[in-house]
């Protein structure tokens, strides 16, 4: 690191959709049009996924980067920092459900559930704030307890808060890129 002391931050180049899957964003490409080219190019590579989730964390003011030995690369959000899906289907049946998110890593603990107003259902696990993929969502059950909405994840009943957007509730940024982008506008 002593070799690269004042690397910059980058913003505006990674992006990750509300499915879990990475794009790169090649804004140095000859005739680059963000209207056109502006969504990126999906990374496919099992190798590079694995490398962006191991180093796969969030900042102080809620944004979300890959670091990259003493660069960290920002990620704009379509919807959530984390995707989580459903790891074991065959434990649905016994109302058992287990997670994982996008980067790989299964969830250990969860804090919060909350459903917003578009039916997507939210969790915070140790890990940080997500969503439920929507391919997966329909295989959740969301009953009607005796304190209100209920879900079973993970071996037990949590209630399910309700919300407006997840970026405010759970205080994460979708574009670091445009927060950059208003603290240096020359940037």
């Amino acid at each position: 690191m002593a070799r690269w002391p004042q690397v910059p931050d980058v913003y505006g180049w990674l992006r990750l959709d509300a499915r879990g899957q990475w794009y790169l964003i090649d804004r140095q490409q000859p005739g680059f049009d963000a209207a056109v080219h502006g969504r990126g190019s999906p990374i496919t590579s099992p190798g590079i996924v694995d490398f962006l989730g191991r180093n796969y964390g969030c900042d102080a003011r809620g944004c979300w980067y890959w670091q990259n030995g003493p660069q960290r690369a920002y990620a704009e959000l379509d919807l959530a920092p984390l995707i989580y899906r459903v790891l074991n289907r065959e434990a649905l049946q016994a109302g058992h459900i287990e997670l994982v998110s996008h980067t790989g890593y299964p969830v250990q603990q969860l804090h919060a559930v909350a459903l917003d107003a578009g039916g997507r259902l939210w969790i915070r696990s140790e890990q940080g704030p997500g969503i439920i993929h929507d391919l997966d969502a329909s295989l959740l059950q969301i009953d009607e307890g005796p304190a209100g909405l209920q879900v079973r994840l993970g071996g037990q009943d949590w209630p399910v808060g309700d919300i407006d957007e997840g970026d405010r509730f759970f205080g994460f940024a979708r574009s670091p890129l445009s927060l950059q982008s208003a603290k240096d506008p020359a940037s």
